[in-house]
C-alpha cells in the first residue's frame, strides 16, 4: 500500500505501517495529558491503543495463517490508523473456505476476550460490587471489551468487514458466487443507509462507517462481476498490441521526446527482439536528471521484466494489477504485447455489448490511451 513503511517480517509475512499511524498515537496521549491526567494518563492511553493495535495485528494474522493451510500466501500485513488490512493474494473459491478464513480474525478477538474473561472470573473480579469507574479503570476490562467489540464489530453483515465475507460464503452454499455477493452487497448497502440515518440524529462516526460500508459492498460486488465476466477468457485476449518501443541503446534524449509526443507513461526497452523492462516516465525524468539525455535507455529500465503467458487465464492475473498498473505479455524472450486494467475493462464492454463473455478480443486503441 502507498505511504507504507516496511517494518518486520513475520511468518513469511511482511509487515507494515502506514506513515499516518503515529498520529493516532499522538493523538490518544496528548487527548489522555490534556483531560486532566497530566503525563500518566497520557502513557496510559498511548499503551491502551498500542494494546489495541496488537489485537488488531492478531486479528489480522488469524487471518492470513487461516489462508495460508490452504495455500493462499498473503503479500502484507498494513496497519492503518483505523485498523488493519491482510492482502492475502487471493480469496478462496470455496465457500467452506472463504468461511474459515472470513471468519478466523474475530474468532482471534473472540478467543482473546474469553481469555480475559476467565482470568478476571478466577481472580474474583466480579465477585466484588461492580461499579462504572471500577469496570472503567480496570485496563484487562478494557482490553476485554475492545477484543470483544472488534470481535462483534467485524461480524457485521456487510463488505468490506468479515462479516460480508461469512455471510457470502454461507448464501454461496446454495446459490451462485455473483448472486451471493449481490445479496451481501446488497444487504450492506442496506444497513450503511440506515447507519447513515442515525449518525444525522445520533453520532457523525456512523456517518463515516456507513459510507466506508457503502463503498466497500460497491466494491466487492464489481470485483466479483468482474471475475465472473473474465472466466474463460486468457491474457491474449485483452492484450494492447499498438504501442511505442525504445532500443537499449537508444538515447534517453530521444525517449523523452517519444513519451511527449505520444503521451505514452510506460515504454517498453528491448534488444535484439529481446525484451528487457519497462521505462515509467516518472523515472525517465529521474534517469536524465542523473545520468544525462546520452545514457543509453536500458540505464533507465525499473519495471522487473518477468512477464505473463499470453494463455494465463485472466481472472488469475486481477490481483496483480494491485502492485503493477503495467503487465508485460512475453512469448519467450519476446514482447508480444502489454496488459493493463483499462484494456481489461475495455474486453468487458465489448463482450458485454455483444452479450457473448467468451468472445476473443484484441484492443485495436493507441497504445497512449491505455499505457
Amino acid at each position: 500500500m502507498n505511504g507504507s513503511l516496511h517494518i518486520a517480517r513475520i511468518a513469511g509475512i511482511d509487515f507494515k505501517i502506514h506513515i499516518s499511524f503515529p498520529l493516532i498515537i499522538i493523538w490518544f496521549g496528548v487527548s489522555g495529558y490534556l483531560s486532566g491526567g497530566g503525563m500518566s494518563a497520557a502513557i496510559t492511553n498511548v499503551l491502551l491503543i498500542l494494546a489495541l493495535f496488537l489485537f488488531v495485528i492478531l486479528h489480522e494474522f488469524g487471518h492470513a495463517l487461516t489462508a495460508k493451510l490452504f495455500g493462499i500466501a498473503t503479500r502484507d500485513i498494513t496497519l492503518l490508523p483505523f485498523g488493519g488490512i491482510a492482502h492475502l493474494e487471493r480469496m478462496p473459491e470455496d465457500p467452506k473456505e472463504e468461511f474459515l478464513v472470513s471468519i478466523a480474525g474475530p474468532a482471534v478477538n473472540a478467543a482473546i476476550a474469553a481469555g480475559l474473561f476467565t482470568g478476571l472470573l478466577l481472580s474474583g473480579f466480579f465477585n466484588q460490587p461492580l461499579v462504572l469507574t471500577e469496570l472503567l479503570n480496570n485496563i484487562w476490562m478494557q482490553m476485554m471489551v475492545a477484543n470483544a467489540s472488534l470481535a462483534l464489530f467485524n461480524l457485521i453483515p456487510a463488505f468490506p468487514m468479515d462479516g460480508g465475507r461469512v455471510l457470502r460464503s454461507i448464501l454461496a452454499l446454495f446459490i451462485d458466487e455473483l448472486k451471493a455477493t449481490q445479496i451481501a452487497a446488497n444487504i450492506g448497502k442496506a444497513l450503511a443507509l440506515v447507519m447513515g440515518i442515525a449518525g444525522f440524529f445520533f453520532n457523525p462516526w456512523l456517518i463515516l462507517i456507513a459510507v466506508f460500508i457503502w463503498f466497500g459492498a460497491s466494491t466487492e460486488a464489481q470485483r466479483v462481476e468482474t471475475k465472473i465476466g473474465l472466466r474463460g477468457l486468457v491474457v491474449r485476449d485483452a492484450l494492447v498490441t499498438k504501442f511505442h518501443q525504445v532500443e537499449a541503446n537508444q538515447p534517453l534524449s530521444d525517449v523523452i521526446q517519444l513519451a511527449i509526443a505520444t503521451d505514452q507513461r510506460y515504454i517498453p526497452v528491448v534488444s535484439n527482439d529481446n525484451f528487457l523492462g519497462i521505462i515509467r516516465r516518472f523515472n525517465l525524468i529521474k534517469a536524465i536528471d542523473r545520468l544525462g539525455g546520452r545514457a543509453p535507455a536500458y540505464a533507465a529500465i525499473d519495471v522487473d521484466p518477468e512477464g505473463l503467458d499470453p494463455e494465463t487465464p485472466l481472472e488469475e492475473v486481477l490481483p496483480k494489477f494491485a502492485t503493477h498498473p503495467v503487465l508485460t505479455v512475453l512469448d519467450g524472450r519476446q514482447l508480444v504485447g502489454l496488459l493493463t486494467p483499462d484494456s481489461v475493462q475495455q474486453l468487458l464492454l465489448h463482450n458485454q455489448h455483444l452479450g457473448d463473455g467468451k468472445i476473443k478480443h484484441q484492443s485495436t486503441g493507441e497504445s497512449t490511451d491505455v499505457v
